[in-house]
C-alpha cells in the first residue's frame, strides 16, 4: 500500500499495558494517554492490561503471572498492530509489533534502588533476571522500539542491541500545567513522586531539618517509604505531607512552590521535573544522580542539599527555555510519533 494511503488509513490498534490508569505510576499515565489520543485520532484501540485476572496474592506476583501466562489468553487477533506499553507485556505479543522501553532500571540498577532482606533481595534477583530475559525477547520480536530518552536509546543499544530499531518519543505532560502568580509569600520546597527508597525524599526530609528552612516542606505522593518519612520529619509543622495529588490540583501544587527539589537516585525520565519547568519552578537535583543529560543539563545540580537550602542560588537556569522544552513534551504530538512508526511497520519500511 502506497505510503500515502496507508498515511490515512484508520488502524485497529491493540495496546498491552498492566494497568490504564495511575496505579503503576508513569506507565500508566503513558497507557491511558496514549490510548486516549489514539482513540481522538479516529482509530479503533483495543486494550489488554492486569484486571480481572488470576486472584494472585501480592502485587508482584501477580504482574509476573499476568505477563508470563495470562496474558497470551487475553490477546484480540486481528488488529492490525499490536504496541507493548513496556517490555514486559510483549512477551506473548502477536506481530506485527513495537514495544516502548522506559528505562531500563529493573534489569540492572536494581541494587542503587532498594535495600532489605533476603526475600527482597531474591525478587531483585528474579525480576532483575525476568527483565533481561523478555527485554530480549521483545527486541527479537518487534519491529520497531521506542524510549523516552537518548539516554535510554543508548542504553538499550548496549545492553540489548536494539540499535536498528529505536526511535526517541518524549512523553506528554498536561496541557494546563502553566506558570501562574503565588498566592503568598511563604518560601515553599516542593517534591512530588512515589515513595520508595529510590526517590531519596528523606535526603531532602533530612537537609530541610538540618538547614532550619523558614518555610514549608510540601512533599507529595504516596507509597512504601511513607512511615519511615513520616517518622524522619519528627512532627515538624513546617512539612506536610499531601498524599497522592490528583490530576486538576497539580498546577495549583506547581505554582505554589518557589522550588521543586528531585533528590531521586536513579530515572528514566523524571516527568514531575518538566511539569515543574511547565509552570517555570527552578529544579534542583542532585549530582550522583542518574538522570537524563537533557533534563539534568537544565536543573540546579547540587552537591550537598542541606548547604544549598541554607543558602538558595537560582543563578544559572533559563526558566523560560525550561518552560519551552517541557511544552514539547505533548501527548498529541507523542501519539502522532506513535502512528508514524506503526505506520512504517505496516508499510515494510521498518523490517
Amino acid at each position: 500500500m502506497p505510503q500515502e494511503a496507508l498515511g490515512r488509513r484508520r488502524m485497529k490498534i491493540c495496546l498491552l499495558s498492566r494497568f490504564f490508569d495511575l496505579r503503576n505510576a508513569g506507565i500508566g499515565r503513558y497507557s491511558l494517554e496514549l490510548r486516549n489520543a489514539l482513540r481522538s485520532m479516529g482509530h479503533q484501540v483495543a486494550t489488554v492490561s492486569q484486571d480481572g485476572g488470576i486472584p494472585v496474592p501480592g502485587e508482584s506476583r501477580k504482574y509476573f503471572v499476568y505477563t508470563a501466562f495470562e496474558i497470551a489468553f487475553k490477546i484480540p487477533r486481528g488488529c492490525d498492530i499490536y504496541h507493548a506499553c513496556s517490555p514486559l507485556e510483549a512477551l506473548h505479543a502477536p506481530r506485527p509489533l513495537t514495544v516502548f522501553f522506559h528505562d531500563l532500571i529493573p534489569m540492572f540498577r536494581l541494587k542503587e534502588t532498594e535495600t532489605g532482606g533476603l526475600l527482597r533481595g531474591f525478587r531483585r534477583w528474579f525480576g532483575s533476571l525476568y527483565f533481561r530475559k523478555v527485554g530480549r525477547v521483545a527486541v527479537a520480536k518487534a519491529e520497531a522500539l521506542m524510549s523516552p530518552s537518548e539516554q535510554t536509546k543508548e542504553e538499550l543499544i548496549r545492553e540489548l542491541g536494539a540499535e536498528n530499531k529505536i526511535t526517541v518519543v518524549r512523553h506528554g505532560i498536561r496541557p494546563d500545567l502553566e506558570p501562574r502568580q503565588k498566592k503568598d509569600d511563604t518560601f515553599r520546597v516542593g517534591s512530588l513522586s512515589y515513595l520508595d527508597p529510590r526517590k531519596r525524599i528523606d535526603l531532602l526530609i533530612r537537609a530541610f531539618l538540618e538547614a532550619d528552612v523558614e518555610g514549608e516542606l510540601w512533599i507529595a505522593g504516596k507509597g512504601i517509604d511513607y512511615p519511615r518519612l513520616k517518622a524522619l520529619a519528627r512532627g515538624d509543622p513546617r512539612i506536610k505531607f499531601l498524599g497522592f495529588v490528583p490530576d486538576e490540583e497539580l498546577v495549583d501544587f506547581y505554582n505554589s512552590l518557589d522550588v521543586f527539589i528531585f533528590p531521586t537516585k536513579i530515572e528514566g525520565y523524571g516527568f514531575p521535573m518538566v511539569e515543574a519547568m511547565a509552570c517555570k519552578k527552578p529544579v534542583v537535583t542532585l549530582s550522583d544522580a542518574i538522570i537524563p543529560k537533557d533534563i539534568k543539563d537544565r536543573t540546579i545540580v547540587v552537591d550537598d542539599l542541606t548547604r544549598w537550602l541554607k543558602d538558595p542560588d537560582f543563578s544559572g537556569i533559563d526558566l523560560n527555555d525550561n518552560y519551552r522544552f517541557a511544552k514539547l513534551h505533548d501527548w498529541e504530538r507523542c501519539a502522532e510519533e506513535h502512528v508514524k512508526i506503526f505506520e512504517e511497520v505496516l508499510s515494510g519500511s521498518r523490517r
